[in-house]
């Protein structure tokens, strides 16, 4: 009984910890997700179109900070593509025994993410429907009345 035990109870202490490890796994990548993109949105709608990536370069370091559980830090890419901004991240999350814990893949617990946001101007796009809806007003109070 006590060989039978022993093998349980590593059996029981082993599945903790990888569910412990699996769970950073998935925390780190849904905030990894999040923070792209919320820096991107961040990013796309700034009033001056050519200093949107000047943007998310600057604000990069800050919005991923140091919340993540067991990685060895964030890398992180902004890249324009026409009128989107598309901002990727990559980490690993450290796991003590690499090889025997390994998730499903060759990159094992590499987590990659990309956010894509559209490019706009919100005070710009304001602007022209206060102008559109000035001339459907005179329009309507010219011609209706």
């Amino acid at each position: 009984m006590t060989a039978e035990a022993g093998f349980i109870v590593s059996w029981v202490l082993f599945l903790f910890v990888f569910l412990i490890y699996a769970g950073f796994y998935l925390y780190d990548k849904c905030v990894l997700f999040q923070d792209a993109y919320t820096v991107c949105f961040r990013g796309s709608i700034q009033k001056e179109e050519e200093k949107v990536s000047a943007y998310i370069d600057a604000h990069l370091k800050e919005q991923f900070g140091e919340k993540y559980f067991g990685t060895d830090g964030i890398q992180s890419n902004v890249r324009r593509e026409g009128q989107e901004v598309v901002v990727s991240g990559a980490c690993r999350v450290r796991i003590p025994v690499g090889h025997f814990l390994t998730m499903a893949g060759n990159a094992g617990w590499q987590i990659q993410t990309e956010a894509r946001a559209r490019i706009m101007n919100p005070t710009g796009i304001i602007r022209k429907c206060r102008m559109a809806e000035n001339i459907l007003n005179r329009l309507h109070d010219r011609y209706i009345e």
